[in-house]
Formats: structure tokens, C-alpha cells, sequence
């Protein structure tokens, strides 16, 4: 039996994570960005990570060559890019951003991973693209996170408690 897409998609949803922009080279000496969800470490040694790229994206045509990319972890205040990377956003916006090594990197992110092409492998409609960590950027400060297509700030810590434990504090 096949789930249905759409809920598919809302159960993927579910799952809350962090916010990532790519960012590449456009081939004409500018910057293509692209909101993506699906960053995941890999490895340590070799250091590596992950991001799944829908084979329909603009951004597909320009990661499935050997150019560098970045992928930029989006700070508590950046839930504007977000949603424009995300293509949410019809007005033509040029963001702060620096280049290293001839990639573009997103200004004010809370760290950055400037990487290069280490594999790619069929996901159905997505590419997963691993890349090579050359370089990376990071901060201490607080991360945008994304649930059920909102974006919002991390919460406070919370106390880490054994369910027994809970269990017989509310019981007494």
C-alpha cells in the first residue's frame, strides 16, 4: 500500500531540524541559493556531509558539476532567507554574503560548510549530494528551526529526567 504524497510530506514535516541554505557559484559570477532541510552528517574521517536536492531544483543543474558549494546553517533571525531560498518570497533580494574559495557564503549564518563534491547518489526524485568538508565557519549562536513549515526560535534547555523517575515524582 503507498501513503499518500501530500501525507507523506506532513509526516516529514513532523520532524523538526534546522535550517540550511546551499549556496553555489550561478556560473556567471553571481550566487544561487537554495533552503534545504535535509543536512545530515556523514563521517568524520573522511568529513563528510549531506543534503538531498530535489532533481527538479535550478540548484541541481549547477551541484552536479565539481564546483564548490556551501551549506549555511541559518541563525535564530534568519527566517527571511529561509522562506527565500525556499522560493516563498517573490521580490529579488541580493543577501549579504562573502566568498571563499570561489563559493558564496551567507553573511550572519551560525556556521558554514564550505564543501566539495565527494558523491551522489539516486533518491527517487532527489539527488543525495555528499560532500568533503574543506573549510568551516561556527558561532555559539542560537539556531532557526523549522516544524511543520514554520520557522522558529530554539527553545530554553529542558531537564533531562529518567521516565521512572517522573513517574514517581508525580505519584508522590
Amino acid at each position: 500500500m503507498k501513503i499518500d504524497p501530500e501525507e507523506f510530506r506532513k509526516g516529514l514535516r513532523a520532524f523538526t531540524t534546522g535550517v540550511t541554505v546551499v549556496s553555489m557559484p550561478d556560473g556567471q559570477g553571481g550566487m544561487h541559493a537554495m533552503t534545504a532541510s535535509s543536512f545530515a552528517a556523514v563521517s568524520i574521517d573522511p568529513q563528510l556531509v549531506a543534503v538531498s536536492i530535489a532533481k527538479t531544483a535550478k540548484s541541481h543543474a549547477f551541484l552536479s558539476s565539481d564546483n564548490h558549494y556551501a551549506i549555511n546553517i541559518l541563525a535564530e533571525n534568519q527566517g527571511f532567507h529561509g522562506h527565500y531560498f525556499a522560493n516563498r518570497m517573490p521580490e529579488r533580494w541580493d543577501p549579504p554574503h562573502e566568498w571563499v574559495a570561489d563559493t558564496p557564503i551567507l553573511t550572519g549564518t551560525i556556521g558554514w560548510f564550505l564543501c566539495r563534491r565527494w558523491a551522489a547518489y539516486e533518491g527517487g526524485d532527489h539527488t543525495i549530494l555528499v560532500g568533503e568538508a574543506l573549510q568551516i565557519h561556527r558561532t555559539d549562536d542560537r539556531p532557526l528551526v523549522c516544524n511543520r513549515g514554520t520557522f522558529y526560535s530554539l527553545g530554553p534547555p529542558v531537564e533531562v529526567v529518567h521516565p521512572d523517575l517522573q513517574r514517581a515524582v508525580k505519584s508522590g
